[in-house]
């Protein structure tokens, strides 16, 4: 057993969700051991710095080494070189350009200045300190890889935890940072060295053709990290950094439910590029049903748990001094719908991604205009709510799209059953959940007491609704 998880996809997948779950908790544990203020610094600081590698495009080198480790002999080492070499040279433009436009953006963001050196140095290692493990796990050592990344989360999160216990200053923690993606960088230089398998190259062509492989896959990497974050974006500038903190830790993510939506989409394309091909239409619409009602099975009850049990779960993970995040949860609950849409699947299973990039570009000025315009108006619970819809259009738009490239009819697009009984069965025990609040001393305790019933009933009610179909 052992042997067997060690090898495929099954290192990748429990490490990163270890990994997720570890990010998730984080700051948890932050909330109770720094300010409000410096809460608020903090997600506007990571915000922003996870944005860095989509604007400088520097990710699209380092996630292409899958594609490259294809080649063979000679010329696959000469394509992953190359990917070393760009990553370093795109992730050199952080501080080329950051650095003599530091002044500004500390303005801009409403950072002190060595918060943005910080940033920009940060910036600058996020990638090339990845590049070694996504090679390695491209190159099929999926468990060395996989610990290497894991490990360096596991550093990080303990290290900001005892940081932030010893000092209670964001800026050490941050710092810490830096330094630790700094001495990844060098180990994984170390290491490349000592088993000689990536070096800089000075090959120009195999520069620029991955260059001109990556280039549009990462432009629309970029356009929907910014469709995703965008009233995030344009409020870290205008908020102060407590209602910056309140409003960002109401937009909780829950990793499990985004890698549900992954490891179903990477069943989806392949199953309906099959179908694709072989004109069999009704097969993939039954592949295409099948996945929204795989998602929808936990994405529904998820979102109707988080809006009813919303106050209590903001008053246990960030306790009661957050309780100002509550309206925004309920809010950002409905953005998990999202996933039930594959918008993008037929068309990267068909091979028609140029059409995701015309949307994105589309989109992504609609969306950073409507929301910034929308910034000077009205209040942050209508941004988030506008931010809300403008996710939707692209669904919409690759639905509608979809349904053209595989002949379907829309009634053939959706298990309707199921998401009617999902979607009813979750409304009905989030009301009687609600009708039985006033019977508990806190809704601390009436979270924990009627949530797993909630969960329970649930479960039990689906599951035996299925096997009750496959009997019949």
């Amino acid at each position: 057993m052992l042997q067997k998880l060690s090898k495929g996809h099954w290192p990748i997948f429990l490490l990163s969700s270890f990994s997720s779950i570890g990010n998730l908790f984080l700051p948890l544990f932050l909330v109770r051991l720094l300010s409000t203020e410096d809460i608020g610094i903090y997600k506007i600081f990571f915000l922003h710095l996870s944005a860095i590698p989509f604007i400088v495009m520097a990710g699209g080198p380092v996630h292409s080494v899958y594609y490259w480790t294809g080649k063979e002999g000679k010329e696959k080492q000469e394509f992953i070189n190359a990917t070393w070499t760009l990553t370093l040279l795109l992730s050199t433009i952080v501080l080329l350009v950051g650095f003599p436009l530091r002044h500004y953006l500390s303005r801009v963001l409403g950072l002190p200045v060595d918060y943005i050196n910080i940033m920009l140095i940060t910036g600058f290692l996020i990638c090339p300190s990845s590049h070694y493990s996504e090679t390695t796990i491209a190159s099929g050592q999926t468990l060395r890889g996989s610990l290497f990344g894991a490990t360096s989360e596991v550093l990080k999160a303990i290290g900001f935890i005892l940081i932030a216990i010893h000092t209670g200053k964001i800026l050490w923690v941050i710092s810490f940072y830096a330094a630790l993606l700094f001495g990844k960088l060098l180990l994984a230089s170390y290491l490349n060295y000592k088993r000689n398998q990536v070096s800089l190259s000075t090959d120009w062509e195999h520069i620029k053709k991955v260059m001109l492989y990556c280039l549009p896959i990462s432009f629309t990497g970029c356009l929907g990290f910014f469709i995703d974050k965008i009233d995030l974006l344009v409020l870290s500038g205008k908020l102060e950094t407590t209602s910056f903190a309140y409003y960002s830790l109401g937009c909780l993510v829950i990793p499990p439910l985004y890698l549900l939506e992954m490891s179903v989409q990477k069943t989806l394309i392949p199953g309906v590029a099959k179908s694709f091909a072989s004109q069999n239409w009704s097969e993939g619409s039954a592949h295409f049903r099948k996945s929204i009602s795989d998602i929808a099975f936990l994405i529904i009850p998820s979102i109707f748990g988080l809006c009813t049990f919303a106050a209590p779960i903001v008053s246990i993970l960030y306790t009661n001094k957050f309780m100002a995040s509550v309206p925004y949860l309920q809010i950002f609950a409905f953005s998990y719908l999202l996933l039930i849409l594959p918008h993008d699947s037929i068309p990267r299973a068909t091979g028609k991604t140029s059409w995701i990039l015309k949307v994105y570009c589309s989109i992504t000025a609609i969306s950073l205009t409507t929301v910034y315009l929308a910034s000077f108006w009205v209040d942050t619970k209508t941004i988030l709510i506008i931010s809300v819809f403008l996710k939707f259009l692209p669904k919409f738009w690759g639905l509608k799209f979809s349904k053209e490239i595989m002949h379907w009819r829309w009634s053939e697009m959706f298990p309707t059953k199921k998401l009617i009984t999902y979607t009813a069965l979750s409304l009905v025990l989030s009301v009687g959940s609600i009708m039985t609040k006033n019977l508990f001393t806190s809704e601390v305790k009436w979270f924990l007491t009627c949530g797993p019933v909630f969960a329970a009933i649930y479960l039990i009610f689906v599951i035996r609704k299925v096997k009750n179909s496959a009997d019949n």
